[in-house]
């Protein structure tokens, strides 16, 4: 957990939350960085329409080929991006009270993506 006063001095950090299932994914946890645009052009850009797939065909041309657990089970919820300066403490609040699931999410997103194909997995790395 960032310290505001940490978090004041080197930017806004944002995570992923599910609003409705009270879990939340931790960018910096998928070799990412955790402001906005470091999210945007990174491997936690690919989770999020593996977490919202709305499907229930598996198999079909470059979809998915498994029954992955996690695999659209944010379909149909209310999602947010909260940065760690957003006044209303709700990034306080999900980080406290909500389940991290970075690390099973991202077990399974790299499975289904071949990790291989992914490209770079350091923002930095990425040619702009």
């Amino acid at each position: 957990m960032l310290a505001l006063e940490d978090s004041l001095n080197m930017g806004q950090y944002f995570i992923i939350a599910n609003l409705d299932k009270k879990e939340y994914i931790d960018p910096r946890k998928f070799t990412a960085g955790a402001k906005l645009w470091e999210i945007c052009v990174n491997t936690t850009a690919g989770v999020l329409p593996f977490l919202l797939r709305k499907s229930n065909d598996i198999g079909s041309g470059g979809d998915i080929k498994k029954n992955y657990k996690n695999a659209g089970r944010w379909a149909g919820d209310r999602i947010a991006v909260i940065g760690d300066h957003d006044t209303t403490g709700l990034f306080l609040k999900v980080e406290l009270h909500f389940k991290e699931i970075s690390e099973e999410v991202m077990a399974e997103f790299w499975d289904f993506v071949e990790e291989k194909y992914l490209g770079p997995r350091e923002w930095e790395a990425i040619p702009l």
